[in-house]
C-alpha cells in the first residue's frame, strides 16, 4: 500500500451534525494521496456511526485525559504522512482543490505550516453548493503569521517532531503557541484565505468566536511570556 503523503487528524466529540459533510468534502479533494485519522473523545451521538461509513481510522481518547494538544499529538503520532492536516469535526472545506491550495506553499522548505480563514456563517457550506463565493475567503496571502488556527491548518511532520503541541495548555491556543515557536525557529507560517473552511458553532450550541476570544486573550498573554530561543537556519 502506498504511504500517504498527507494525514488528516480530526478531533471529534458529538460532531454528528457536520462530520459527515466534513468527511464527504475531504474525500472529494482533488489531491488523493491521503489518510484520515479521527480522534474521538467520548461521543455519545451518531458521530462514530457516521464516521464508520468512510475509510478512516478511529482512535479513542478518554474524556478525562482529553485536551486539544494531547488529542492532536496522539493522532499525529499514529499517522504516517509527511504533512499533517488539522481540521475540526465541523470545518467544511470551501472547495475541492482546498487541500492543493494549502499544499502548494510547501514548495518552499522554509514553510513550516499553512493556515487559513474561516467563516462563522451558519450553514455557510451551502454557498459552495450554489456556486457562490464568500467574501471571507478573499484577500492576500500573509507570511510570518503567528495566528495559526487548528480549525484548518497543515503542518510539517518533521517540525512537529521538533516541537509537539504543548499539553500544558488546557484551554486551547496550542495552535498560536506552536506557530510562535516555528517563527522563532526561522520557519514561515503562511495564512492563505483560499485555504478556508466553513466553521460555525451556532448550530452546535457551543460558544462562538466573540465569547471564546475573551478567554483566549488571557491564554495568549501567558504564551507570549514564554522564553523562546531563536534558531537560525531551517
Amino acid at each position: 500500500m502506498k504511504k500517504p503523503l498527507v494525514s488528516f487528524v480530526i478531533r471529534t466529540k458529538n460532531e454528528a451534525k457536520f462530520i459527515g459533510k466534513v468527511l464527504k468534502y475531504v474525500f472529494k479533494q482533488t489531491y488523493k494521496n491521503i489518510e484520515v485519522v479521527v480522534v474521538d473523545s467520548g461521543s455519545t451521538d451518531r458521530t462514530l456511526q457516521i464516521v464508520s461509513q468512510y475509510p478512516v481510522r478511529v482512535l479513542k481518547i478518554s474524556p478525562s485525559k482529553f485536551n486539544y494538544s494531547r488529542a492532536l499529538n496522539f493522532g499525529i503520532s499514529k499517522s504516517g504522512g509527511e504533512f499533517i492536516v488539522i481540521i475540526s469535526g465541523h470545518s467544511v472545506p470551501i472547495s475541492d482543490d482546498w487541500l492543493e491550495c494549502g499544499l502548494r506553499h510547501f514548495k518552499s522548505r522554509q514553510v513550516g505550516a499553512v493556515t487559513g480563514t474561516y467563516s462563522e456563517w451558519p450553514l455557510g457550506y451551502f454557498i459552495r453548493v450554489l456556486g457562490k463565493k464568500d467574501p471571507t475567503f478573499k484577500g492576500k496571502v500573509v507570511h510570518k503569521c503567528k495566528w495559526m488556527t487548528n480549525t484548518n491548518a497543515i503542518i510539517r511532520r518533521d517540525c512537529w517532531q521538533k516541537y509537539k503541541f504543548d499539553e500544558n495548555l488546557k484551554d486551547g491556543c496550542e495552535d498560536y503557541d506552536w506557530a510562535c515557536e516555528m517563527l522563532a525557529r526561522g520557519y514561515d507560517v503562511v495564512k492563505d484565505p483560499g485555504f478556508g473552511v466553513f466553521h460555525s458553532h451556532y448550530l452546535l450550541g457551543r460558544p462562538g468566536y466573540m465569547f471564546m476570544h475573551r478567554k483566549w486573550k488571557s491564554v495568549v498573554k501567558g504564551i507570549d511570556k514564554k522564553r523562546r530561543k531563536p534558531q537560525a537556519g531551517v
